[in-house]
């Protein structure tokens, strides 16, 4: 049992698996059967890729590289992190990357556009396009400079010429402020001769020959005027600044538009135009730098004088010419001074010593008078050398005479005289001495008096003399600094270098090998999605192979749709003695019954999902299609609610049916006998419709009288064909189906969702009815629609099916309320989920 569900597991997920699989042969079918919209739509997308690339303008690139030279003395880091830069430790990019986004400034692509006047754009106009003209245009046309920087609107023009006379036709906007304008005006003004001046409100244009060139009779240039920061917005954004490595300063750079020539001269303009902007930034530093230096020194030098002249003055003031010299002098003559005072002051004391002996010698004449003492007086000296001979003298008289002697008298009365001279001597000497003193004690005090100023005279010209040293270190620096400031103004070197020059890099777009593979891509893809999304979201089956994909049941025969003409009596296609497809399709489908069918097995039962399949069509013609084999067969209409087979074979007896004889306990062969009628189209067919419509016909159905009717058929009837209700509406068919051998489920194109298959699978899967295949009917083979075809003969599927039916597991899907209502009051279907399509080439 276990083994068993596990098996039908496998297979449901086999099923399951298929459904959702890639069916590579269907795909081929049909892109094949569909070839006509893959040729129109890639006629169409190639078409428009090929249109597309002959009136889009191509826009081209040019190249080139750039040296920026790394200037040191413009960095603001310091001399440690340079050097770090430099061994690799720090990238040295933030000054490569300020550079390369000040070559995408626009700034720089103003001025490139002034340069070259590519704020005026000239077009030739063609018989198919515009074509833009550049350096090779008949006419140059400008404007004043003035009204150029105003403009806010393009001044588009036509210059056209007839003959010798030119004729200017085109509208302005006159600009109010940097945002608004006034405006469009319009000019038509003609002129005969070039150069020519137009003056408009927008400014004075200027029209002049180019080179000598001319506009040709009849032809047409445009031209469109912008400012030139309307007109750098083009350059800038089709301009790309890129770094070649980051161990470089060398920036490659890419333009792109739509003359090759015209983006190979902005390249150069631009590198010029960035050079003489760093040159002007250089030389304006430069030469504010020399305006400040030369104020300074100005300045500078009148205090510089100003210094020096308090230095000179300070000096005269003081009568130094140095101060380390005078202070040397001051002090040798201090010390020179007081050695003289010293010898003074000595002299002195030894006049007052010398003063005193002779004082004290006139009162004792016999003591002598000390001599050479070094008083140094000549006068006193000589006096007293004479005084102390008369001493002597005397003295050696008194040893012989007395003091009254008239030998020794005179001799003291000389003594007496030369005692007084020699006191006024000295004193007289004395007194010189005393004078020369107070002179140089006077010159000691002033010498003295000047060594005590020396330090703060030091200090006062020291402060002076550091003033005149700093202005005048001052005064040279900015001297050293001008020379430097105009050396470097007379040598500006470019910043940046091209090593390569701007060259044509190639075409960027449109880029024709793409545009026509996407153009392909397109052609093919846009039918593919249609197609795949017109199938992904059709919920109906559409041929044989959705069938194959959404069950594993047999499918016995794919009916075709039947033509009015192929239809007879009843609606039935089924004929004897005729070949056509319909019969062919019948035969079929009755062959592979015949083997489905094992011995004493005769009862087939019909039934759908729900009403308009056409499961009474399909029932009636293979009734008769067994009646052409010579066999006895009887079409039962279990229909009850809906009986619709008295009105398919146009029988007008209503009550005649099966429903008289499933309310008896017990029908008799007589009674069965008398509710068959015939068929009207094969004596071998009888029918046994459903009679009058019951009020409770799911529980006359359960009756036990129905086992009785059919086992009554079989002893008479070969082939017993049952038509019943709809298994996706009602439940009378599942009560129906105990009778049965085989039941046939009826699918048709086009009208049953594929999600009833969930339910045909439960139904199979939990044997509800027995031995079910699968009859595909309404399928339009006059069409390939969608990829299915069908070639003649292909009906269905040959062999035994035996005990496969059946044999699959139990799914979800146990329920069938969901599927409608089928009333029996005004013998109407209703399917709410899936509607009621109507067909009228297929009858039930």
């Amino acid at each position: 049992m276990i083994e068993e569900k596990n098996n039908l597991e496998q297979e449901k997920g086999q099923e399951q698996q298929g459904l959702f699989s890639f069916d590579f042969q269907a795909t081929y079918r049909t892109v094949i059967l569909n070839w006509y919209w893959f040729i129109l739509s890639l006629i169409i997308c190639i078409g428009s890729a090929a249109i597309y690339l002959r009136y889009t303008t191509p826009t081209y690139q040019a190249m080139a590289k750039l040296l920026i030279k790394d200037d040191n003395g413009g960095r603001r880091g310091s001399q440690s992190l340079q050097n770090m830069s430099n061994i690799g430790i720090i990238s040295n990019s933030n000054g490569i990357d300020n550079e390369m986004e000040i070559l995408t400034s626009h700034s720089l692509a103003q001025e490139a556009v002034r340069d070259l006047k590519l704020y005026v754009s000239y077009s030739n106009q063609g018989r198919v396009k515009s074509q833009i003209a550049y350096h090779d245009q008949a006419l140059n046309v400008d404007i004043d400079p003035v009204n150029l920087e105003k403009i806010n609107r393009p001044i588009k023009l036509i210059i056209k010429r007839k003959g010798n006379i030119y004729n200017v036709s085109g509208t302005y906007y006159v600009p109010t402020n940097e945002e608004n304008a006034t405006g469009p005006y319009t000019l038509n003004r003609d002129f005969a001769t070039l150069p020519s001046r137009i003056p408009t409100k927008a400014g004075n244009i200027m029209i002049s020959s180019n080179e000598g060139r001319t506009l040709m009779d009849e032809q047409v240039l445009d031209v469109t005027i912008l400012s030139p920061k309307l007109a750098a917005n083009k350059y800038v954004s089709g301009l790309q600044v890129v770094q070649d490595s980051k161990s470089t300063t060398i920036a490659r750079l890419l333009q792109i538009d739509e003359v090759p020539q015209r983006a190979i001269d902005y390249l150069k303009q631009l590198v010029v135009v960035y050079n003489r902007q760093a040159n002007e930034d250089k030389n304006t530093i430069a030469l504010r730098t020399e305006k400040f230096i030369n104020s300074r020194l100005q300045k500078i030098n009148v205090e510089l004088g100003q210094t020096e002249g308090q230095i000179q003055d300070y000096k005269q003031r003081n009568g130094m010419v140095e101060l380390k010299s005078k202070a040397t002098n001051v002090v040798s003559n201090q010390n020179a001074a007081e050695q003289e005072l010293v010898q003074i002051e000595t002299k002195i004391a030894l006049f007052n010593t010398v003063a005193a002996e002779i004082e004290n010698a006139a009162h004792n004449l016999s003591q002598v008078i000390p001599a050479n003492v070094g008083t140094e007086n000549s006068g006193s000296e000589m006096l007293v050398s004479k005084y102390n001979e008369l001493v002597l003298e005397r003295n050696r008289l008194l040893r012989s005479a007395s003091d009254n002697s008239p030998v020794v008298e005179p001799i003291t009365a000389q003594l007496l005289n030369l005692n007084a001279d020699i006191r006024r001597s000295v004193t007289a000497s004395r007194r010189n001495l005393e004078i020369q003193r107070d002179a140089i004690l006077r010159q000691y005090n002033k010498y003295n008096a000047e060594v005590q100023e020396t330090p703060q005279q030091e200090r006062m010209l020291t402060q002076i003399g550091r003033q005149q040293e700093v202005k005048s270190g001052l005064y040279l620096m900015l001297l050293q600094k001008r020379e430097e400031n105009n050396i470097s103004l007379a040598a500006t070197v470019d910043k940046g270098k091209l090593i390569d020059e701007p060259q044509f890099a190639g075409k960027i777009t449109p880029r024709t090998t793409m545009i026509m593979l996407i153009g392909l891509a397109i052609g093919l893809g846009i039918p593919s999605l249609i197609l795949f999304f017109v199938r992904f979201f059709r919920y109906k089956i559409e041929g044989h192979d959705d069938v194959a994909r959404l069950t594993k049941l047999p499918i016995i025969a794919d009916v075709a749709i039947a033509s009015n003409a192929a239809k007879g009596k009843a609606d039935i296609v089924v004929h004897e003695n005729q070949n056509n497809q319909m019969e062919e399709v019948f035969r079929s489908m009755r062959t592979n019954l015949q083997f489905v069918l094992q011995e004493k097995q005769k009862v087939i039962l019909f039934t759908s999902s729900t009403s308009g399949e056409g499961k009474t069509f399909t029932a009636a013609n293979l009734a008769v299609s067994f009646g052409l084999l010579g066999r006895k067969a009887i079409l039962v209409g279990l229909d009850i609610r809906r009986p619709r087979l008295a009105e398919l074979f146009k029988l007008k007896d209503r009550k005649t049916g099966i429903t008289n004889l499933l309310i008896k306990e017990t029908p008799t062969q007589e009674e069965l006998r008398s509710q068959i009628l015939p068929s009207g189209i094969n004596k071998n067919l009888d029918l046994l419709m459903a009679g009058p419509v019951p009020p409770n016909p799911t529980e006359l159905i359960a009756r036990k009288s129905l086992e009785i009717i059919f086992e009554l058929l079989r002893n008479e009837y070969d082939y017993i064909l049952i038509d019943t209700a709809p298994v996706g509406l009602v439940s009378d068919t599942l009560q129906i189906s105990r009778v049965a051998d085989i039941s046939v489920y009826i699918c048709r194109a086009d009208y049953t969702p594929k999600v009833t298959f969930e339910m045909i699978n439960s139904l199979a899967d939990e044997k509800k009815l027995p031995n079910m295949s699968i009859v595909l009917n309404g399928i339009d083979m006059s069409k390939k629609k969608y990829g299915y075809y069908y070639g003649y003969g292909r009906y269905g599927k040959y062999g035994r099916y035996g005990s496969n039916y059946g044999r699959y597991g139990k799914n979800r899907y146990g329920g069938y309320g969901s599927y409608g209502s089928y009333g029996y009051g005004n013998y109407s279907y209703s399917n709410s989920k899936y509607g009621n399509k109507k067909d009228n080439s297929i009858k039930r």
